[in-house]
C-alpha cells in the first residue's frame, strides 16, 4: 500500500484545526522585535502546517470563481491600493502548477478536495491542450490580442494532468497527457528541441534564442514522473533526447553553464533536478553526474548555504524565487537517495531557512484597500488572500509575490515530507528532523526550539537516524521505554537497532550557536547570520523593506 493511501485511511494525518494555529494566535518570530515574514519556521517542525497554509491559499484565494477558476497571476502587497490580477500567462501555466502541488499535499494532510476549485481548474487545462495543434494554449490572448503556445509551460500542463489522474482518477486527463506527449515527441523528433519557444494560430513565433532549458530541459522530469505513473515509454526516450541537447548545449563537462543554458534560473535548476531524477529512473551514471556537478558547481554560485537562490543569471541586485530554492531542495533529496546522505541536510537547511522563510504567515503589514473588486482585479480581504503564499525575496526581506511561485515551493515541501521518513531492506531510516506519521512509526521534531526527536514505533523496526554534522557527537542522548542499551553512531548515523512496536524512544542533542558572513549573488556586502543549529534566528542588514525574513 502506497504511504499516502495509508495515511489517508489511517487518519494519521491531521486535519486543517489540528494543523496550524488560528489567525490571531500566531507564535512569537524570535530573533528580536522586528516583524518576520514566517514567525512560526522557530516554533513549529512540521511541514504539513505550511503545506496547509498553501493549500487554503491556492483554493481560498488564488482562483476567481466568478471567472471559472482563473488563477490571479500577481499579488500587490506593498503599494496602496493593494490587490491580485489575472494576466494571460495564467492559464495553463498556474493552472497546472496549482494541481500538481493539490495532487502531491492535499492526500498527504488527509483533506477533501474543493470540488468546484478542482473541477474549475481541470476544466481550464483540458481546454488549453485539447486544442488542433495538440500543445497547450494559453487561455487568455497575449498584449498582442493573440493566444499563444508556450512551450515553457509544457511541464506544469504535463504535471497538471499527471495530478488529475493519480489524485482524482481522472481517464480523461490521461488520455490528453498522453496525446500531448506524442505530439511533444513528434514536434521534436528531427532536432531533439523544439523549433522555437512559442506556438501560435499562424505557426511557429522566430525566436534569436534556443531557450533549451527554458523549454525542453525543466520538461524531463515531468516526463521522468509521467512514466514512473504510466509505464509510457515514449516519455522516458523523449525524456533521454531532451537530456542529451540540454547536456551538449547548455553546460560544460565541468558543470558551468554556457550562453545556451539562458537567464532564467530555474529553469536551468530545473534542468539539474530532472537530469538526477533521470539517472535515478534509467541507471545511467551520465545524468547523475551532470546533475550532481550542476548543484555543487555551475548552479552553487546562485544560492547561499541557507537556500535564498537568484531567479536571474546577472550580477546585478535582484530577488530570489521559492521556486529556485525548490529546485535545489528536490536535487538535494535526490542526491541524497543516490547513495550522497550528506545532501539530506542540505535539503533540510534550505527548507528551514530558504524555503519557510518566504511563506506568507504574518499579514498585518499588508496594506488593506477598500476599492471594490473588478472582473481583473481583486481587492478585498487581500491581507486574508495572501496567507499562504510564498513570495520572491531579498536575501533578507519581503519583494514581490507572483502565484507561479506555489507549485514549486509545496512540490518540494511534499517530496520532503515523504523522503523524511523511508523504509528500506535494511530498515526504517529518519533523513530529516522533521515531524512526521508513517505506517512503521511517528516522528515528533522540537527542532529548533530544542533539540530533540521523539520516535513512537508503531510497529518492530530497525530504526537509524541521520545526524546532521552540526550537531555536537558528545551531546547527543537516547532515553525512553525500548530505548537500546547501547546505542551505535557510525559518523552521522545513530543506529538504534530494533526497537518493538510500542517502543518510545527521545534523542536529544545540543543546537549549538554560531555567527556566520556570506555574501548572497548579486549583492556586494557580506550577510552577518546568527545560527541556532542550522536554523538561522538572526541576520543583518535588513534591508528597507516592509518586513524582514529574519
Amino acid at each position: 500500500m502506497e504511504r499516502r493511501e495509508w495515511l489517508a485511511q489511517t487518519g494519521l494525518t491531521l486535519m486543517a484545526a489540528r494543523l496550524a494555529p488560528a489567525a490571531g494566535q500566531l507564535p512569537a518570530s524570535g530573533g528580536g522585535s522586528r516583524a518576520r515574514l514566517n514567525p512560526w519556521r522557530l516554533r513549529d517542525a512540521d511541514l504539513r502546517s505550511y503545506m496547509l497554509l498553501g493549500v487554503r491559499h491556492i483554493y481560498r484565494s488564488a482562483i476567481n470563481r466568478d471567472r471559472g477558476c482563473l488563477p490571479y497571476v500577481r499579488f500587490n502587497l506593498t503599494e496602496e491600493p493593494t490587490w491580485a490580477r489575472h494576466e494571460y500567462w495564467g492559464s495553463p501555466h498556474m493552472v497546472g502548477r496549482f494541481l500538481d502541488a493539490l495532487a502531491v499535499c492535499s492526500p498527504i494532510l488527509d483533506l477533501p478536495p474543493d470540488r468546484e476549485a478542482v473541477e474549475g481548474l481541470q476544466r481550464l487545462l483540458h481546454q488549453s491542450v485539447d486544442h488542433p495543434s495538440g500543445l497547450a494554449f494559453d487561455t487568455l490572448p497575449g498584449p498582442d490580442g493573440k493566444r499563444t503556445a508556450a512551450l515553457h509551460h509544457s511541464r506544469e500542463v504535463l504535471l497538471g494532468l499527471l495530478g488529475l489522474r493519480q489524485w482524482q482518477g481522472s481517464e480523461p486527463s490521461i488520455h490528453l497527457a498522453r496525446r500531448f506527449v506524442r505530439r511533444l515527441e513528434e514536434v521534436t523528433r528531427d532536432t531533439g528541441s523544439f523549433p522555437s519557444d512559442k506556438y501560435s494560430e499562424e505557426g511557429w513565433i522566430s525566436s534569436p534564442t534556443r531557450k533549451l532549458n527554458q523549454t525542453s530541459g525543466r520538461l524531463i522530469g515531468a516526463l521522468v514522473k509521467y512514466f514512473r505513473a504510466t509505464g509510457d515509454s515514449v516519455a522516458v526516450e523523449l525524456a533521454r533526447r531532451f537530456a542529451a541537447v540540454n547536456i551538449e548545449n547548455c553546460f560544460t563537462s565541468e558543470g558551468e553553464l554556457t550562453p545556451d543554458a539562458g537567464e532564467h534560473l530555474h529553469s536551468s535548476e530545473g534542468t539539474m533536478a530532472s537530469l538526477i531524477d533521470l539517472g535515478l529512473l534509467t541507471g545511467e551514471q551520465q545524468y547523475l553526474k551532470m546533475g550532481r556537478l550542476l548543484y555543487d558547481v555551475g548552479l552553487r554560485r546562485w544560492r547561499t548555504s541557507w537556500g535564498w537562490a537568484k531567479e536571474s543569471r546577472n550580477d546585478q541586485p535582484g530577488r530570489g524565487e521559492a521556486n529556485n530554492t525548490g529546485d535545489f531542495v528536490e536535487a538535494a533529496l535526490l542526491l541524497g537517495r543516490s547513495g550522497h546522505p550528506r545532501y539530506f541536510q542540505d535539503a533540510e537547511r534550505m527548507i528551514r531557512n530558504g524555503l519557510l522563510a518566504s511563506q506568507v504567515v504574518a499579514t498585518d503589514w499588508i496594506p488593506q484597500s477598500s476599492v471594490a473588486d473588478t472582473r481583473d482585479y481583486a481587492y478585498a480581504r487581500i491581507r486574508d488572500r495572501a496567507r499562504g503564499a510564498f513570495a520572491f525575496t531579498l536575501p533578507n526581506a519581503y519583494h514581490s509575490y507572483n502565484t507561479d511561485l506555489m507549485g514549486g515551493a509545496l512540490q518540494s515541501l511534499a517530496e520532503a515530507y515523504q523522503a523524511s521518513v523511508v523504509k528500506e531492506e535494511s530498515g526504517v531510516w529518519v533523513n530529516l528532523l522533521f515531524s512526521t506519521d508513517t505506517p512503521w512509526l511517528r516522528v515528533r521534531s522540537e527542532v529548533p526550539r530544542t533539540g530533540r526527536l521523539r520516535l513512537e514505533m508503531l510497529q518492530e523496526e530497525r530504526v537509524r537516524v541521520r545526524l546532521p554534522d552540526w550537531i555536537p557527537a558528545e551531546t547527543v542522548r537516547v532515553d525512553g521505554a525500548g530505548a537500546p542499551d547501547k546505542t551505535r553512531r557510525r559518523e552521522n548515523t545513530l543506529d538504534l537497532g530494533p526497537l518493538a512496536k510500542g517502543s518510545r524512544v527521545s534523542v536529544t542533542f545540543d543546537q549549538p550557536g554560531r555567527r556566520t558572513r556570506e555574501r548572497a549573488p548579486g549583492f556586494a556586502d557580506p550577510f552577518e547570520v546568527d545560527w541556532r543549529g542550522d536554523t538561522i534566528v538572526a541576520m543583518e542588514p535588513s534591508p528597507s523593506r516592509p518586513i524582514a525574513l529574519y
